[in-house]
């Protein structure tokens, strides 16, 4: 029986080694490998948030692209690790072919005593516009950190969206996802999907440009991969600049390439190849939230 082991602790600094665990997948799309077996041996404490995403993206993945018929897991450990999340019930209708459409559109965020978890779905079929994926967190934020000001609460929502909506404009993939989590002090953002990714994408509308460039654009104010469709190429843009401003931290796996923003240091290098994105922001929450982000596109505005 064919058979991967995924154990120790990822995080966003080392998720690269999961992805070279796991990239292989993408190589047997329509291959239909039977019996294959995934051994997920991971602590519960060690279980992060980015790999639980990158975990049910490549499962996922595997179902859907007919890559596996009739995988299996160590189901016990694999439902405890999911439900940190809330989505053991969507790995599991996965795994045993339940209403899988029906689960993921219901994913709701879920507030605990110190923190909260959003996962959200990113579909065209179920959020039909910006207002639907804001409208999805803006309670949920607001009455967490309800004893912040509101400039807290709007760059928040305002990174989310941003986040949000650029997988949703850009990915092909029906069930890209995003989970939100935080507390008192930081917010972290981690979204996932196994569609073109950033050079794929950016290919198009620039084609002679490398693909190191290409994701070094994407961060560029005013460069989209669709800007002849009304795109103005803020997204990705505002969201690093946020991150810069905050001291914060960003880091992007496509293709074959990692580009990390950590506090405000920029470096991009090669590494293990995802099909797709990987997004990871974190962010601190502070005061310095306060007008940021009127504060950015006035700064932006004098260079122009």
């Amino acid at each position: 029986m064919p058979k991967i082991e995924v154990n120790g602790k990822y995080d966003e600094n080392n998720i690269s080694q999961l992805i070279g665990k796991l990239n292989f997948i993408f190589d047997l799309k329509n291959k239909k490998v039977n019996d294959y077996n995934f051994s997920i041996n991971i602590n519960t404490e060690d279980f992060t948030s980015i790999a639980s995403l990158v975990i049910y993206k490549s499962l996922a993945y595997a179902i859907d692209e007919f890559c596996l018929l009739n995988p299996s897991v160590n189901k016990e450990t694999f439902t405890d690790l999911f439900a940190k999340y809330h989505l053991q019930e969507l790995m599991l209708a996965y795994l045993y072919e339940k209403d899988r459409d029906k689960i993921y559109a219901n994913i709701k965020p879920v507030v605990k005593n110190d923190f909260f978890i959003a996962p959200h779905p990113i579909s065209r079929v179920d959020f039909k516009n910006l207002d639907d994926i804001e409208a999805k967190y803006y309670k949920t934020i607001k009455d967490y950190y309800k004893n912040s000001n509101d400039g807290i609460v709007d760059c928040i929502k305002t990174c989310i969206v941003e986040i949000s909506s650029n997988f949703h404009y850009h990915a092909t993939d029906k069930k890209s996802i995003l989970m939100a989590e935080g507390n008192a002090n930081r917010i972290e953002i981690i979204s996932v999907d196994t569609s073109e990714g950033i050079i794929g994408t950016m290919k198009k509308e620039y084609k002679n440009v490398t693909d190191k460039d290409l994701i070094l654009n994407a961060f560029k104010r005013r460069v989209s991969s669709k800007i002849n469709k009304g795109h103005c190429g803020t997204g990705l843009w505002l969201v690093n600049e946020m991150v810069t401003k905050l001291k914060g931290k960003l880091i992007l796996h496509t293709g074959g390439y990692i580009y990390r923003n950590i506090q405000g240091k920029v470096t991009i290098f090669a590494s293990s190849k995802w099909k797709g994105t990987v997004l990871y922001v974190k962010i601190p929450i502070s005061n310095d939230m306060d007008n940021l982000i009127e504060d950015l596109f006035t700064n932006e505005k004098k260079y122009i």
